[in-house]
């Protein structure tokens, strides 16, 4: 469609769907039903609509430097050097597409971790969407309620014609006994998250009910049509702006709203009680994923990530084995991650933070073992002509041994090839480099010893990456 772009947002660091959703991984990098991660398949169905060029994808910096690297690198990205809420991030991705295209396009805003099962419906909630938006409107998509849940936001709507209602008030999520009487009402919609506006339409009213947020994007609208790089501008000013939800600053305010009632088969998979609902069910019930053996179990969520899950009698178990954790609740009760999360971060522990294996541009490594009596294990990966950045250690030496593959080492002043069942030492201080200059992977086995073992322990002198200390 001419003058149509897409912007997903793809941000969001949730801890709901704990332990395979980690704060450097979240959900949207996890592809939890069938072989794409959740942002894939939403730019998948967005096809044929519109090419992957009109597609833009607004993420942290931490994503694209790190372990979604791959899944982010041959995308339309904008990366925020911090979270900021979505007002902040729609605001400068309108403002920045109209000056880059010199038009003021139909804008559709999608999260980047939803699920949306009958894609012919959607599509045609979009045409409708998009003839809506011409006429000035603010569009969102409200989902019928299924049931009373209090975990959406919720949209009521006045008499509309043609399939699209005037917006009568937003209500954050509700109550049990508020929800009730919203579902009964028949005039109430779940929030999906989902917009359609132009991108003019959406600046006048950021400008309208959030002047102060409207004049930090006109500042970086001006550096950039003064020469500055889009993304240099948005890495040094998005700090600075207002956090605050797009709902809340603008949609709750705004008198130009009009809702499209939608029966899509959405799900924002808030949860593994949502997880189970969306997942295959053998005849018992039990939905099972990788290695599971199970004996007389009746719906039950089984997902095994590394090692294999022996069930035997369960009933409405949700089960979820990662390397480093395994997480157990009942179904009904998995809104409870999200404490179990905090109690984690709590204790100091990191298994919130990153997966036992932790994926990098350069390739991936995994923590073998690791002891409070001051040494770690590693096991890394580099793929074929990468190399990590020029670093060195204040607290730690290494050890590396080549399984297989041939490494390319630099060492203070000297580099040199170590190959396999060759190894070398990287004293603590020492100015150090590994690249895989070959055509096949390059395994090794990295052992530290040192009185501080963190990932933080870095400092990088040149990195093909750009990444920061970290």
């Amino acid at each position: 469609m001419s003058g149509f772009k897409v912007v997903i947002l793809a941000g969001g660091s949730g801890t709901r769907l704990w332990p395979l959703s980690r704060k450097q991984l979240p959900k949207q990098f996890l592809n939890l039903f069938g072989d794409e991660t959740m942002l894939d398949a939403t730019i998948s169905r967005l096809d044929p609509l519109v090419s992957k060029d009109d597609i833009w994808v607004i993420t942290g910096e931490e994503y694209a430097k790190g372990e979604a690297y791959d899944t982010l690198k041959s995308l339309n990205t904008i990366l925020e050097p911090c979270g900021r809420n979505t007002a902040p991030a729609i605001g400068v991705v309108a403002a920045l597409l109209m000056d880059q295209s010199n038009t003021d396009p139909v804008i559709l805003v999608l999260p980047a971790d939803h699920i949306i099962r009958d894609v012919g419906r959607f599509h045609d909630a979009l045409r409708s969407g998009i003839a809506t938006a011409e006429k000035g409107r603010l569009v969102t998509f409200g989902i019928k309620p299924e049931s009373p849940e209090t975990g959406f936001g919720y949209i009521e709507t006045g008499t509309g014609s043609d399939g699209v209602f005037p917006v009568i008030r937003f209500t954050e999520k509700p109550d049990i006994k508020t929800a009730k009487k919203f579902v009964e009402s028949g005039s109430y919609y779940w929030n999906s998250g989902m917009f359609i506006w132009k991108a003019s339409v959406i600046l006048e009213e950021i400008g309208k009910h959030m002047p102060e947020l409207s004049g930090q994007i006109e500042e970086m609208r001006s550096l950039w049509r003064a020469g500055s790089a889009s993304q240099d501008v948005i890495s040094k000013n998005f700090e600075k702006m207002q956090s605050v939800s797009i709902d809340y600053g603008v949609m709750e305010k705004s008198d130009r709203v009009s809702l499209i009632p939608c029966d899509i088969g959405w799900s924002d998979v808030g949860s593994w009680d949502a997880v189970y609902e969306l997942s295959p069910h053998d005849d018992a019930g039990n939905s099972m994923q990788g290695d599971v053996l199970q004996i007389d179990c009746k719906n039950s969520l089984l997902n095994s990530r590394s090692r294999l899950i022996a069930a035997a009698g369960l009933e409405d178990i949700i089960a979820v084995e990662t390397k480093d954790a395994i997480m157990l609740t009942k179904r009904g009760k998995s809104q409870d991650v999200r404490t179990l999360v905090d109690k984690i971060k709590d204790r100091g522990s990191r298994e919130h933070l990153e997966h036992a294996t932790v994926f990098r541009p350069w390739g991936k490594y995994t923590v073998v073992e690791e002891e409070a009596s001051g040494y770690k294990v590693k096991r890394i990966e580099v793929n074929p002509g990468a190399k990590l950045s020029l670093q060195s250690h204040k607290q730690r030496s290494e050890h590396w041994v080549v399984v297989s593959g041939t490494a390319t080492v630099t060492r203070g002043k000297e580099t040199f090839v170590v190959k396999k069942n060759e190894s070398t030492y990287i004293p603590i201080g020492e100015k150090h480099r590994l690249a895989n200059m070959g055509n096949d992977l390059l395994q090794m086995i990295e052992v530290q010893i040192g009185s501080y073992l963190g990932e933080d322990d870095i400092t990088r002198y040149d990195d093909v990456y750009d990444r920061e200390k970290k």
